[in-house]
């Protein structure tokens, strides 16, 4: 890495899937699923180490997936159903109490499959530049994840708690922060409706 910085990547992937009808993370994408692909995107990135976290479904995400355990921790939040905010704050202890602690923790979702490593490297990029800040993703109503937070925040993170994952902690100190467009990466998918779109337009797109 770049200046020695140590950037920590988790990938939330313990969501229950209420609107998708199904299991979100293993729904087919490119040449495998939502949570594999997104791993394969992560390891293209500057990052050093790479966390998912799961709790809905785990024990067959585990099975269809085989993740790798030379390269990818996996953490099950038992308490999932409290919110994403609970599962960062429960990926976010386990890091700083278990690993050497991270220059930057950078927090990805599972289902935003448009996200290049790219993208993911320009928010390193930007983090090099002021470890101090916050790198999130610019969004028309606000800021989001992909975000890339420094290690002075780590104590609100594990703080953090019910559905709205980091956004009020986001929100809060927004004037810390470089906010970046992601070029309609940052699409996630909620849906069923959403995903038949996503592969209708990815079709459309290759004919």
């Amino acid at each position: 890495m770049k200046n020695n910085l140590t950037i920590a990547v988790l990938i939330m992937a313990a969501g229950g899937s209420k609107r998708m009808e199904g299991i979100k993370q293993l729904l087919p994408w490119k040449d495998s699923n939502f949570l594999l692909e997104t791993i394969k995107t992560v390891k293209k990135s500057n990052i050093d180490t790479i966390h998912v976290i799961l709790g809905s479904s785990f024990e067959t995400i585990l099975e269809e997936c085989n993740l790798p355990k030379s390269d990818v921790m996996v953490s099950v939040n038992p308490n999932w159903s409290d919110g994403l905010g609970n599962s960062i704050a429960f990926a976010v202890k386990i890091l700083v109490d278990n690993y050497p602690v991270p220059d930057g923790i950078l927090i990805c979702l599972a289902d935003q499959p448009l996200l290049s490593s790219a993208y993911l490297n320009s928010l390193i990029h930007n983090f090099e530049k002021d470890t101090s800040k916050i790198i999130a993703t610019n969004y028309r109503k606000g800021v989001g994840v992909p975000a890339l937070f420094p290690k002075l925040l780590y104590p609100n993170l594990v703080l953090l708690d019910g559905d709205k994952g980091a956004k009020d902690l986001l929100n809060t100190n927004f004037k810390e922060m470089v906010r970046l467009d992601a070029g309609g990466q940052s699409l996630d998918v909620d849906t069923k409706l959403e995903y038949n779109q996503l592969i209708q337009s990815i079709s459309n797109k290759n004919e």
